[in-house]
């Protein structure tokens, strides 16, 4: 007997836990189940948790629904954050060393000390004299990791959410979009799809309005693939970006908004750009 896994993801935000569990059949991704869990207020305050006894208690009442058999990847704060380019180290480095080279060269970016980060990188396609560094405070990463693994959940992969969007925009065909667009209450998540795929994100504060995100990001309303964590209409001009549409078998009963799912359902189905 073949006992299948559910494949999770989990998004943390500011006042809800969101989650979407899915399992792969042969015709395609099918929803397992998925959860919305509110958060008190003060849980968190930009993206960094406040009062980690409210997550606790989430998550505990969470991972009691869980099967025994899953695979979880969760969603890091994007605002939280930061990506660098740094010069290609030497291809005769081994690796030891040129994973030192590039601790050092972020912490030095980023004006901090290489125990204090935690980082990954990828490659930049488009210019492969320097490689990109995502780098995130060690600190902030082990709280999270910590405040899982005390409800036994051990996370695949610890990934920016804005990092889920670019492979979305395959959802959008046959339209092309140079940028997709997700809505959050106090910031915004940006990426362009593609074989170069970027992300990254905008608070509220600099662009309070649909319009005012595309200005700064100079694109037109009619380039964007647009979803959002809101109860709002697509914004006029814009492409809807519809992650569920991800998922070849659905199973009612489906949130009231779907669109709070996004990053959550990218995550599930494992597609993440770096």
């Amino acid at each position: 007997m073949v006992i299948s896994t559910w494949q999770i993801g989990l998004e943390i935000q500011c006042q809800t836990l969101r989650a979407v569990a899915v399992k792969r059949q042969r015709q395609g991704w099918q929803l397992r189940q998925w959860w919305l869990i509110p958060l008190p207020e003060n849980t968190f305050r930009e993206g960094v948790v406040q009062a980690p006894e409210n997550l606790i208690k989430a998550l505990a009442q969470w991972r009691r629904e869980l099967p025994l058999r899953h695979q979880l990847r969760v969603a890091f704060p994007t605002r939280r954050t930061l990506q660098r380019p740094v010069p290609t180290p030497d291809n005769r480095l081994c690796e030891p060393a040129r994973e030192s080279y590039l601790a050092a060269a972020a912490a030095g970016q980023l004006q901090m000390l290489p125990a204090q980060l935690s980082w990954d990188y990828t490659a930049m396609p488009q210019d492969m004299a320097q490689i990109r560094i995502i780098a995130a405070r060690h600190s902030e990463v082990q709280q999270l990791l910590t405040n899982l693994a005390g409800q036994r959940l051990f996370p695949v992969s610890l990934t920016p959410g804005a990092s889920v969007l670019p492979a979305l925009g395959r959802l959008c065909s046959p339209d092309r979009p140079r940028l997709l667009v997700h809505r959050e209450q106090d910031h915004w998540l940006w990426a362009k799809p593609g074989e170069e795929p970027d992300w990254g994100w905008v608070d509220v504060r600099q662009a309070r309005t649909f319009s005012d995100l595309c200005l700064q990001l100079a694109v037109e309303p009619q380039e964007v693939a647009f979803s959002s964590a809101l109860a709002e209409p697509l914004p006029q001009g814009a492409l809807p970006l519809d992650a569920w549409r991800a998922l070849a078998r659905l199973q009612p009963p489906l949130p009231p908004h779907g669109g709070s799912f996004t990053v959550a359902i990218g995550l599930a189905i494992g597609w993440v750009n770096r």
